[in-house]
C-alpha cells in the first residue's frame, strides 16, 4: 500500500510525461497485484500459523532494487533521502514476504525521521548468510521498549503510530516473516539518535552442500 499511495500521489500532483506517467502507472498495477496474492500468504502465515513457504533462488541487488524504486515515492515526499550499499550474492527468499518485510522496516525508518535525514540500507554476506540493515537517524527507541517491539499491538509512541495509521502488528508480522527465513529480527538503538533493525537470509549452497567462496554475477545485470 506504501508504494501504491506514493505512486498514485505522485500522478495527481505532479505534471509528469508520458513515460513517467506510464512508470507510474505500472507500479501501482504491479503492486496492486502483488498485494492481492501478499494478502492470501499473510493470512496463510498469521491466521493459519503455517511456516512453510517455498524459497526461491535470486540476486540481491535485484531484490533489493524492487524495495528500492517501491520507497522512492514515499521518502522523497517527506524530505528523506535512502543510501544504499548492496552486496551482489545470490540469496533465498519468498519474494512477496520479503519484499512486503524490507518496505516495512523502510517505511517505520521514515516514521522515526525528520526531514533531511538519511536512511540506510545495507546488504552483507556475514557467516554463510546475507544480513540485511535498516538504520534511521531519528528519534530512537528506550531501551527497556527493546524487547516488546515486535509484540503484536505493541507501539512505542501510541500517538505518533495512529497518527500514522499504525496499528501495531508490523513488526509483529515482520519477525513471522524473518523467522521463515531462518532468522529474527534483531534492533539496536538510542533515543535521539536512531535505531538500526537487522536480520539474515539463507543462501543457496553449491552443488557439493558446501557455501559458495564467490560473489555471485547476475547474468542479467
Amino acid at each position: 500500500m506504501t508504494s501504491i499511495i506514493g505512486y498514485a500521489d505522485m500522478l495527481r500532483s505532479a505534471e509528469l510525461d508520458e513515460e513517467d506517467a506510464f512508470m507510474a502507472s505500472n507500479f501501482i498495477f504491479s503492486e496492486g497485484k502483488r498485494l492481492e496474492a501478499l494478502s492470501l500468504k499473510l493470512m496463510d502465515l498469521v491466521v493459519l500459523d503455517k511456516n512453510e513457504f517455498e524459497l526461491t533462488r535470486g540476486y540481491a541487488r535485484r531484490v533489493l532494487g524492487h524495495v528500492i524504486a517501491v520507497v522512492t515515492p514515499m521518502l522523497e515526499q517527506h524530505g528523506l533521502t535512502l543510501e544504499t550499499s548492496i552486496e551482489q550474492y545470490q540469496i533465498l527468499y519468498e519474494k512477496d514476504l520479503l519484499l512486503t518485510l524490507i518496505t516495512n522496516l523502510i517505511d517505520n525508518a521514515r516514521k522515526a525521521s525528520e526531514s533531511g535525514k538519511t536512511i540506510e540500507l545495507t546488504g552483507r554476506k556475514q557467516e554463510g548468510r546475507y544480513r540485511i540493515t535498516v538504520t534511521d537517524h531519528g528519534i530512537g527507541i528506550p531501551e527497556e521498549e527493546l524487547n516488546r517491539i515486535t509484540e503484536a499491538f505493541f507501539m512505542v509512541d501510541k500517538s505518533r503510530s495512529r497518527a500514522q495509521h499504525g496499528a501495531g502488528l508490523g513488526l509483529a508480522i515482520g519477525n513471522k516473516i524473518a523467522q521463515l527465513h531462518g532468522s529474527e529480527l534483531h534492533f539496536e538503538s538510542k533515543v535521539g539518535e536512531g535505531t538500526s533493525v537487522w536480520f539474515d537470509l539463507p543462501m543457496p549452497k553449491d552443488k557439493r552442500g558446501k557455501e559458495a567462496s564467490h560473489e555471485e554475477v547476475d547474468p542479467q545485470g
